[in-house]
């Protein structure tokens, strides 16, 4: 009865431990911050970051380009610094 209960004790702790998905960020807030700036710095206007917040895996950065007429939302993944989704208005 012992043995099937460490047993199951062991297994419960190795489930647990593989599915923990707190891993540090590898990239900084002022690095998706740039990531975005330079992703939609174009000819016209000046791209400002409106806010950042991370939030699970990304960090999801506010801009806006007043010159150009545009704002977005970008989410930029924590650990590639890879744009996986971004939202583009433009008046």
């Amino acid at each position: 009865m012992k043995r099937i209960v460490i047993v199951c004790s062991l297994l419960f702790i190795l489930i647990m431990t593989g599915c923990n998905n707190l891993s540090t960020p590898k990239i900084s807030e002022d690095e998706a911050q740039s990531i975005v700036l330079e992703e939609h710095t174009k000819h016209i206007g000046k791209v400002k970051i409106i806010s950042v917040s991370h939030k699970g895996k990304e960090y999801v950065v506010q801009w806006e380009n007043k010159e150009n007429c545009e704002n977005g939302t970008d989410d930029v993944h924590d650990q590639t610094g890879e744009i996986t989704k971004g939202e583009v208005l433009i008046c």
